[in-house]
């Protein structure tokens, strides 16, 4: 079970992109009508998508000051609403489609046909919108504003004594300082940069404490900055920091006062945890720092896991060509090993830990993935336990950190970096839970995978392509270290990339129950909330999965040879955008495969029949087709004329 206080209630994208040309989309189909209620009832869609995310932030605010299964159904009914709503938008966009490609009497027939029904869906829909409204009223759910985003505080006392496996990257960034210092600018500095649990503050604090004794600098201050990067706020730690007393409250004053304290002295300035990306509040920054510097071979050291706040920081006038960036690497098994044991002997009082226990230990330290907070936290609980066998099942236990206490804490804390991300980036992270763990990333493969849900927005004429806005979320999600292990090609475009063990339990737990891994044995509840489906065994029956799950199903994708299971799903899978069959060697695929309207990605690449079904002709919305190279041949020579929405054809060897 997933625990509640680390997962986010998010709407469709849809939301975020609405605009005359949501209007349009759907308008274009009723101005056969006489009916002046058809365009007030698509208004008033509009309206209600555009209040659902507030109600949304109201909810589960609320959610978190009390349990109310009441409020858990509400919110999944507000959200199979929205979906319901995207779902009737991509089929105006179909119905567009067809009736670009199919001419004739029956065109004319089937359109007044699809305007009729599109009518009284969204109508249904609005109907239901206000019931909803109706309910959120009586649970007393209201939204009075966003709640802001409670980020740990940190200082320079923190933390245990002991630094395991850092010793290095402490040696060089102060190698890096000194160099830097010796070449006389006014202010110069590193940027640690990393994903959250890499020790980027506990190095910062070695650095910081190892400078005021040593007495390198004259004056040093600790800003945590994570919570709000005000330059006001800072220059006012500052000024508690080297010159005590009273802060003036007027900027100006402080900033004299600042400037004369320092007059004929060097500083270290630590600003710790900073996710800053504004750049006017940097320029603001360097703007009232350049009136305080009067020495030279001052620093200031940063700790970020946003890389475009180290490219930021570059761009300050006062620091160009002075800014160097530093990577927090892993640690290694060994030394996650270090903090574990170092954890438990501090925690239980203990002496030594027995060879039985510690060869356990070893291999526990493994999961880590060279992070240090989770050899910490897991250190915590192993000072619990004294038996082997405990110690046996959390190294045994492949979900330890999904499903335990102790390892919510690690997700609670890389969820900072999640929570930032604006809501299309947070679906498209949490998207990425479908694929297994140590997964390699195509990075075109995923943003067509994206463009396929509608995470990615339909560009403006004058603004970029779709495929830009994909590479630009990707871009986004590998600078906050989601991403990592990238691989270039020869020119030095990013090909593809991995993703932490830690991160995709992260994945798992943000995407909440949209994401379902199928094994053999499994059962599904027919109400669950089930978005994107993997099927992970070797499946050479049908599936136990209820119709109504089938039915909202927004991705499919089948590891291995089932044949059987997919042409037996096909049918059902109404609302389908995505279906991955890369590992099944289907030999022939069911006609119904034309009708999934909503479909825009199709990955058959290990299909062994040389022919589609003619139905597939008709996939009006498909976007993206992985086929075997060998196939290409045998499409019909005006497939492009058919498909008018195909952007990729990705040909596999």
């Amino acid at each position: 079970m997933i625990p509640e206080c680390i997962t986010d209630f998010i709407l469709p994208p849809i939301i975020e992109a609405l605009g005359t040309e949501f209007i349009s989309r759907a308008y274009r189909w009723w101005t056969a009508s006489d009916s002046p209620d058809h365009e007030a009832q698509l208004r008033k869609l509009r309206y209600s998508l555009e209040t659902m995310q507030s109600m949304i932030n109201g909810a589960d605010g609320k959610q978190g000051e009390r349990s109310d299964d009441r409020v858990r159904r509400w919110l999944r009914d507000l959200q199979r609403l929205a979906h319901d709503a995207e779902d009737a938008l991509d089929e105006c966009e179909y119905e567009n489609n067809r009736c670009r490609v199919e001419t004739g009497v029956g065109k004319k027939r089937k359109r007044c046909s699809f305007t009729s029904y599109i009518v009284d869906k969204i109508e249904a829909i609005n109907v239901r919108f206000d019931e909803l409204k109706e309910e959120e009223r009586l649970l007393n759910l209201e939204s009075h504003g966003s709640t802001a985003l409670e980020l740990p505080k940190t200082d320079s006392l923190l933390g245990n004594s002991k630094v395991f496996g850092r010793g290095e990257d402490i040696k060089r960034i102060l190698n890096k300082l000194d160099g830097l210092r010796g070449k006389e600018y006014l202010v110069s500095g590193v940027s640690i940069v990393g994903m959250g649990g890499l020790g980027k503050t506990t190095v910062a604090r070695s650095i910081y404490n190892k400078a005021k004794e040593e007495g390198r600098y004259d004056q040093v201050a600790w800003v945590c900055a994570s919570k709000d990067f005000n330059v006001e706020r800072i220059l006012s730690e500052m000024h508690e920091h080297f010159k005590g007393g009273v802060t003036p409250r007027s900027t100006n004053v402080l900033v004299e006062h600042l400037a004369e304290e320092l007059k004929e002295k060097t500083f270290l300035l630590v600003l710790d945890d900073v996710w800053e990306r504004d750049q006017q509040r940097w320029y603001d920054f360097n703007n009232r720092l350049s009136k305080i510097v009067k020495t030279t071979r001052n620093s200031i050291v940063v700790t970020t896991r946003d890389e475009e706040v180290a490219s930021l920081m570059k761009k300050m006038n006062l620091m160009q060509n002075s800014m160097q960036i530093h990577e927090m690497p892993k640690l290694s098994d060994d030394d996650c090993w270090l903090i574990i044991e170092e954890t438990i002997l501090t925690s239980s009082k203990q002496t030594s830990i027995s060879s039985n226990l510690k060869s356990i230990g070893v291999e526990i330290a493994k999961k880590c993935k060279g992070l240090p907070l989770a050899a910490s936290i897991i250190g915590e609980t192993l000072s619990r336990e004294s038996q082997t066998s405990e110690w046996e099942a959390i190294r045994d236990h492949d979900t330890w950190i999904l499903n335990s206490k102790d390892g919510n804490r690690i997700l609670s804390i890389l969820k900072i970096s999640f929570d930032r991300l604006p809501p299309p980036l947070k679906k498209c992270f949490s998207y990425c839970s479908i694929f297994p763990k140590d997964f390699t990333f195509e990075r075109d493969d995923l943003v067509h995978l994206w463009m396929a849900q509608g995470y990615i927005p339909q560009p403006n004429e004058s603004s970029k392509t779709m495929e830009q806005i994909g590479d630009a979320y990707f871009n986004r999600l590998l600078s906050n270290f989601l991403f990592q292990d990238v691989q270039r090609t020869s020119s030095g475009d990013i090909q593809c990339c991995k993703m932490h063990d830690v991160v995709h339990d992260l994945a798992l737990a943000v995407s909440k129950d949209e994401t379902f891994i199928w094994e053999a044995g499994c059962t599904i509840d027919e109400n669950a909330n089930i978005l994107h489906l993997r099927v992970k065994h070797d499946a050479s029956g049908p599936l136990d999965i209820p119709p109504k799950i089938l039915q909202r199903l927004r991705s499919l994708f089948i590891e291995q040879n089932a044949h059987a299971v997919f042409n037996d799903m096909v049918p059902k899978l109404k609302s389908l955008r995505s279906v991955k069959l890369a590992g099944a060697n289907m030999i022939k695929l069911h006609s119904a495969l034309g009708e999934l309207r909503h479909l825009r990605y199709v990955d058959i690449s290990k299909r062994i029949d040389d022919e589609l079904p003619k139905s597939f002709y008709k996939l009006y919305n498909l976007q993206t087709l992985r086929q075997n190279r060998s196939h290409q041949r045998n499409h019909p020579s005006d497939m492009r004329t058919s498909l008018v929405s195909l952007k990729h054809i990705c040909l596999a060897s």
